[in-house]
């Protein structure tokens, strides 16, 4: 038990302060999540919509996401990572109670879009912020650290959206609203709206900005994880519909599965992720995509409640070992003055994803539902031999680089100096 309990610990060990501080705030902001995880059900049950017109209305919000991401990624870089962050959570609110007083297809997805620019723009900015924060040892930790406070509140979200959506749905749009107020209130509050800045470089060791876009193995890296996410993220549409129609459940059993899911990550991610980072980066990353595409493709194999907690414990296992590891992956190989723009192209990856996702889950569900699931499962081996291919053609460049005695040491090229543990927060101008 003590060794167990020293190996949690030292999973936790050596962030820093400001990275505990985001946690706090992201975990106030999931903690009263609950619109997107019922807004497929919110939009067929108390709108007559088709599940079609559901998944198209939902990729809408993945068009916003897709112009938010990119977004918080060029304005983290020019007005501070910061900044976005709090002005994007001040944005949301407002954006998220529009919702439900839409009328047509036309204002509801007018509301989406709004509110996805605002919340998406929000990702990558946190995500440049931890990457400025950590070094290269701790940044897969600290990713997997903002995942567990997300996935905290998470916990909490969904489970309560079920009962209110139960007894008034307008009721899940204001809890959100409200929530992502108090956590603006908190980032405010901890950071006071400064810039958060690395401390100076010497410019002849500064090395020079790169394009996401000239990185062919890193654009490699997200195609295959655009594929894999696409397959993930029925999670947010078309699978609540499943488990409503294909196991009957209740919708506050729907929010109890999200649970399931949060509670898993809350409990294992940190030590899973510290335990697996030694491993080839890449394949276990590809692993995961395909374990999260497997759960999903085991759905229609079953129709007890207990079959869909397994399906759901293996789409988590798969996630756990997908998501925190792929963003650190991001994180390390961005060149230093590049990680808002790598992180962009990530968050922007992700967000294509959930506009194209629910699209197209949407479409096959409707003509059929089991279908859809199998095709997951699929794409996940597919996804799989992608990454296996990638994985193969990083080792054989990084045994095609110079020997190390011929080049500089990665320590002396990248000091711990330019990751502080602890950074400056000077006082906007």
């Amino acid at each position: 038990m003590t060794r167990a309990w020293l190996r949690y610990r030292a999973a936790y060990a050596g962030l820093p302060r400001e990275v505990w501080l985001l946690a706090v705030v992201i975990f106030i902001n999931r903690a009263g999540a609950m619109v997107l995880p019922f807004l497929t059900l919110y939009l067929t049950s108390e709108r007559g919509m088709a599940e079609a017109s559901a998944g198209q209305l939902i990729s809408v919000f993945g068009i916003g996401a897709v112009v938010g991401s990119y977004l918080g990624g060029r304005l983290a870089d020019r007005f501070g990572a910061i900044r976005v962050q709090t002005v994007g959570m001040l944005m949301t609110a407002p954006a998220c109670l529009m919702i439900p007083l839409g009328r047509s297809p036309a204002a509801i997805a007018a509301a989406l879009f709004a509110w996805s620019v605002a919340s998406a723009s929000v990702r990558p900015a946190n995500a440049a912020t931890i990457a400025k924060l950590t070094t290269h040892e701790t940044r897969m930790r600290a990713f997997a650290l903002q995942r567990l406070a997300a996935n905290f509140g998470f916990s909490f979200g969904p489970a309560i959206g079920g009962v209110l959506a139960s007894w008034k749905f307008a009721a899940v749009f204001v809890v959100d609203a409200c929530s992502t107020l108090f956590a603006f209130a908190a980032l405010a509050w901890f950071f006071r709206f400064r810039r958060l800045e690395n401390p100076a470089v010497d410019a002849a060791d500064e090395p020079p900005s790169q394009s996401p876009l000239r990185d062919r193995q890193y654009m490699a890296f997200l195609a295959l994880m655009l594929a894999g996410a696409c397959v993930f993220f029925q999670f947010g549409s078309t699978y609540p519909l499943y488990l409503r129609d294909h196991f009957e459940l209740a919708k506050w059993q729907i929010g109890a599965m999200f649970a399931v899911n949060t509670s898993v990550i809350v409990l294992v991610e940190m030590v899973l992720v510290d335990t697996v980072q030694g491993l080839p980066l890449v394949r276990t990353v590809g692993w995961g995509m395909f374990l999260s595409c497997l759960g999903f493709g085991m759905l229609p194999l079953g129709s007890t409640g207990g079959f869909a907690v397994l399906a759901m414990l293996v789409v988590t296992v798969g996630e756990m070992l997908s998501l925190p590891l792929s963003a650190g992956y991001v994180a390390n190989r961005s060149p230093r003055g590049s990680e808002s723009a790598y992180m962009g192209w990530y968050s922007l990856m992700l967000s294509l994803s959930w506009m194209l996702g629910p699209s197209i889950g949407g479409a096959v569900y409707q003509w059929n539902r089991d279908v859809l699931w199998y095709g997951g499962a699929a794409i996940g081996v597919l996804v799989l031999i992608g990454f296996e291919v990638l994985a193969a053609r990083v080792r054989a460049a990084e045994r095609s680089k110079p020997a190390p005695e011929a080049i500089e040491p990665a320590r002396e090229l990248y000091p711990d100096a330019a990751y502080p543990a602890a950074v400056e927060l000077e006082e906007a101008v």
